[in-house]
């Protein structure tokens, strides 16, 4: 019988440490009386430390925290801007025990607190919430009320909830209408999507009605074609298109996006363009070459934009290199970026010789082709480049140097800057103002410093300056101090 005293001890243990989390509790709960803001913000803090303590994942009890959450709730002594806190960490912890008194305080006189409580209970993971909020929505006369609970519905997920807002579909106030559809479209299933298919809206919300049906029976074909068919909505027309080629077995998507090519939806095609060339859909390409140039001039852009999926990359970049040159700006850009995306040799010469054209904005796609390019030997072959003699793409490389990574670039830069090449020299000291850090910049002063030819010291001295400037710290700013 000894251990009798030990279980004894471990009995009282539990219950002194039950007390003083109700006691923690009812002391935070207390503060709220307190009209200072400041006191306000603690105790809020504090009730939210101790909810998070006792429910850790895997440590802590959310029956038993729901227990004295509900208790204090109920107590007399708790004031009310408590209960109202208690009641949104109730929202975060509470258990299905919740559902009755949280269903006492929605069905209650205090607005407040309804509120409050219709949002515990739509996070409650048990059917007792649901029926809660199915009952209260059912015998609730007030618009902003109703439309409260039919968004907490929609968060409890609940098939059981459907019959309930089946009749708001038929509302007079579209706004009652637009929050049944929602709810109906987040619960999903069969019969959700019965009542959906089922509803007479007017033509403003048939287009909601329809993306509802979408999103509710986002994983039935059958649901997504009949809207895809029927819709009148481009919008709605282009979504249901992509939810059927998301869903079409392998086998199936090529008829699909064969079909969908013929579209006279110009959404349509497009997403079947870009979808078929990502797929090397052979009716696509078998006559890419020969039908891109009598193409209209919005598909040829959305082609050139997703050629960078054509097998084999050499005929992606063949198609491609044809329309850097084009005379259309939007050709040359949607050209270049697919030509970054291609991991061959000769698509990076491309896109870097594109960094040199005149029209900014063929030049930012070059630019940011070469920045997010993949192609594996861009550091080397530019490196080659810069050490190579001079000529037009050693200054296409230095521009480079902005976008693409190179070991020692700015060390490199600053042998072009001192070399004999003047044109080389220039265009390094613009890439090295955008790219030399403060370890670059007092390697620069040094070399200005240790020059002997007058225009070299002027030019080093001129970009260390404005480096300095763009750098704007008081490193910087110390490095630059004694040039002249």
């Amino acid at each position: 019988m000894k251990f009798l005293p030990i279980l004894l001890f471990g009995g009282l243990c539990v219950v002194r440490l039950h007390a003083l989390e109700s006691g923690e509790l009812a002391a935070v709960a207390k503060r709220f009386a307190d009209p200072s803001g400041d006191e306000q913000y603690k105790a809020r803090a504090e009730l939210n430390r101790l909810v998070a303590q006792s429910t850790l994942p895997g440590k802590g009890d959310p029956a038993a925290v729901t227990e004295l959450l509900v208790a204090a709730i109920q107590s007399p002594e708790t004031p009310k801007e408590a209960v109202k806190y208690l009641l949104r960490s109730l929202s975060r912890v509470a258990t299905a025990d919740a559902v009755e008194p949280l269903a006492k305080i929605l069905n209650g006189p205090d607005v407040m607190l309804r509120e409050e409580a219709r949002e515990a209970l739509s996070w409650i993971p048990d059917s007792k919430a649901a029926t809660a909020l199915e009952a209260a929505l059912a015998k609730s006369t007030d618009k902003r009320e109703k439309l409260g609970l039919i968004a907490a519905l929609a968060t409890q997920k609940s098939t059981t909830s459907v019959p309930v807002l089946e009749p708001f579909l038929r509302e007079a106030d579209s706004e009652l209408v637009v929050a049944a559809i929602d709810s109906l479209s987040r619960i999903g299933g069969a019969p959700a999507i019965n009542a959906l298919a089922a509803a007479k809206v007017s033509p403003a919300l048939k287009p909601e009605l329809e993306l509802a049906l979408l999103a509710a029976g986002s994983g039935d074909a059958k649901t997504v074609d009949q809207v895809y068919q029927s819709t009148a909505s481009d919008p709605v027309r282009l979504a249901a298109f992509l939810s059927l080629v998301k869903l079409a077995p392998a086998d199936a998507k090529a008829s699909l996006l064969e079909a969908a090519l013929k579209s006279k939806d110009v959404a349509v095609r497009h997403a079947a363009l870009a979808g078929g060339l990502e797929l090397s859909l052979p009716a696509l390409q078998s006559s890419l070459v020969q039908s891109l140039p009598t193409m209209p001039a919005e598909d040829r852009l959305i082609v050139l934009a997703n050629i960078h999926h054509l097998k084999p990359a050499e005929t992606a970049v063949k198609i491609a290199v044809g329309y850097v040159g084009s005379s259309v700006e939007d050709e040359r850009v949607a050209a270049i970026g697919s030509l970054g995306k291609i991991e061959t040799k000769f698509a990076f010469g491309a896109v870097l010789q594109s960094v040199g054209a005149r029209e900014p904005r063929v030049n930012q796609a070059a630019a940011s082709a070469l920045a997010s390019s993949t192609y594996p030997a861009a550091a080397s072959d530019l490196l080659a480049i810069l050490k190579g003699g001079s000529g037009p793409d050693k200054i296409l490389a230095i521009k480079a140097l902005n976008s693409v990574q190179v070991p020692d670039a700015s060390t490199i830069l600053l042998e072009i800057v001192k070399g004999q090449d003047q044109v080389a020299s220039k265009e390094a000291m613009k890439t090295l103002y955008f790219i030399a850090s403060t370890d670059d910049l007092g390697t620069l002063c040094t070399a200005a410093a240790a020059t002997n030819e007058p225009e070299l010291r002027k030019s080093l001295v001129s970009i260390s300056s404005r480096i300095a400037t763009r750098i704007d710290t008081d490193e910087a700013r110390e490095l630059v101090k004694d040039l002249k």
